[in-house]
């Protein structure tokens, strides 16, 4: 039976919302507070302006990332409906929408039967569920379907060059919805290879996709503090030089591909401890340039029988580049949202073996079905993971349990029931695991006050302030420790120079002129 285009997209799509409709049920969680719920400016924005040139972050998480369209889209959500119902439900729309648009693509570079199976295979991807059930997982739902939209105009400029508009226009959309959206210049180049295309003919859709990205990165410099990179380095990888960075994440790569290819176990969180970054030769690196090299290996013995899969594993390696820590620094190892668009590759990649393979139809439909129900099964399971905050520290501690982040967490509720020697020690190791991460040590140093264990909390804090010599927390707990401790003259110290730099910030202004009214002349 044959199979159309329009029906394939349109599977796909219906399928990508139905699996994604119980995540209505969710609410905010987590980066969702900071990004969405905090901010008046989405809730009652004085001007379109205000929201267009706002940093994704809040300045005082470091104000270096920049995506207008999808703040623009959640203040349009304040609008129309508010609540995080209706957040939701606009993922859900974008979900099914990047799956139908993916799968027009995937129409356009193989046959509808093809496509049709690997939109079905994208649609329920576990993978996938961080991006669409966590409501700031929208930047990857606008990204992918900016992408495949300019990579679909992309594809019929030579048709009619008006289709270059389409390019440009949807490049733009992408790059102001995530920066994942930089390599859609290399993208527009592989479709056309793929094509069998000269990659001539592609010149002009690579530049009418490029001048949006770099007026993007322009602009991005005006509005934010940041250029290209999302802020520091990850934890683990501080310190390494280019090289070192790409050695290292050889190893961690090996999680992409059971993430990618075997899901059954989906994490939150990825950080130390749970997550171990090594620059040494090790067992790890040797499977990983083995899987890598495998993988290589048979898209090119395969390339003139199955073109899919070549250009599926190049399309992973183009969409994970921005992610990789090797060229552009991210502040994660590893977060399961961001290989949402790499995942279109492994999709297509199996959906091109599998109408390769010489087995009778009804073996191959059944295997799909087998794959699909296990998907779609593994997905729903996983939504209610983000339903509020409450689940989402459950499934952290049974999904990473030595990650430093649950044991942070775990220290904090175990003194906040009384538990002081448990909370001590889980807090500590949470330090041990990752000592550049400073808000560890200034909970600690809370909980030393609150029992009027000065000594202990002065030396917490001070070395708090050796990694972040600005982090305003210690600064505004440092004088009165020290002044619990004993050491008047370097608490008044303490609270000058607090004065002298945050002058601005009035708890802390209000704290460190305390402990100076409280020291006598």
């Amino acid at each position: 039976m044959g199979v159309s285009t329009r029906t394939a997209a349109l599977a796909a799509g219906l399928l990508a919302v139905a699996v994604a409709l119980p995540s209505l049920r969710n609410g905010f969680v987590s980066d969702d507070r900071w990004i969405i719920v905090e901010r008046p400016l989405l809730v009652q924005p004085p001007s379109v302006t205000a929201v267009l040139t706002e940093p994704y972050w809040p300045a005082g998480f470091g104000g270096v990332t920049w995506r207008p369209a999808v703040l623009a889209s959640f203040a349009l959500d304040y609008r129309l409906g508010g609540n995080a119902h209706w957040f939701h439900a606009v993922n859900v729309v974008w979900a099914g929408a990047a799956a139908a648009l993916l799968t027009l693509l995937a129409c356009g570079l193989s046959d509808p039967r093809t496509g049709l199976v690997t939109g079905l295979l994208f649609a329920v991807h576990p993978v996938h569920v961080e991006a669409v059930a966590n409501v700031v997982g929208r930047a990857e739902l606008m990204v992918a379907a900016g992408y495949a939209a300019a990579l679909l105009c992309a594809l019929r400029v030579e048709r009619h060059r008006g289709y270059l508009v389409g390019v440009s226009l949807a490049a733009a959309f992408a790059i102001a919805s995530k920066e994942h959206a930089v390599t859609l210049p290399a993208a527009i180049l592989l479709v056309f290879i793929a094509r069998r295309a000269s990659p001539r003919a592609a010149a002009l859709p690579v530049l009418a996709a490029a001048v949006p990205i770099v007026a993007y990165f322009i602009l991005r410099g005006v509005f934010t503090k940041g250029s290209f990179a999302s802020g520091g380095l990850a934890l683990g990888l501080e310190h390494l030089g280019v090289l070192q960075r790409a050695w290292a994440m050889i190893p961690i790569s090996l999680q992409w591909w059971r993430l990618l290819l075997f899901p059954a176990h989906l994490s939150a969180d990825y950080s130390p401890g749970e997550l171990v970054v090594s620059t040494g030769f090790t067992l790890a690196h040797v499977i990983g340039l083995a899987v890598w090299s495998a993988a290589s290996w048979a898209a090119w013995h395969w390339r003139a029988q199955v073109p899919g899969l070549a250009l599926g594993l190049v399309w992973l390696i183009v969409t994970v580049s921005p992610v990789a820590n090797v060229v552009i620094p991210t502040e994660v190892v590893l977060a399961e949202r961001t290989l949402y668009l790499p995942s279109w590759g492994v999709c297509f990649a199996l959906a091109a073996v599998g109408m390769a393979l010489p087995w009778p139809s009804r073996t191959r439909v059944a295997l799909l079905a087998a794959v699909l129900v296990a998907g779609a099964a593994r997905t729903l399971a996983r939504i209610p993971a983000w339903h509020d905050d409450e689940a989402q520290y459950r499934a952290l501690t049974r999904d990473a349990p030595r990650s430093y982040r649950t044991l942070w967490l775990q220290g904090k509720d175990e003194f906040a029931a009384g538990r002081w020697g448990s909370g001590e020690r889980l807090l500590q190791e949470a330090i041990a695991l990752a000592p550049q991460v400073t808000g560890p040590r200034v909970d600690l140093a809370k909980y030393y006050g609150t029992a009027g264990l000065w000594k202990p909390a002065v030396q917490v804090l001070r070395e708090a302030m050796a990694v972040d010599s600005a982090l305003v927390p210690a600064w505004a707990l440092l004088p009165g420790a020290l002044l619990g401790a004993g050491d008047t003259t370097a608490a008044v110290q303490a609270a000058r120079e607090a004065l002298r730099r945050f002058p601005g910030d009035s708890e802390l202004v209000q704290g460190a002129r305390s402990v100076l009214n409280a020291v006598p002349r």
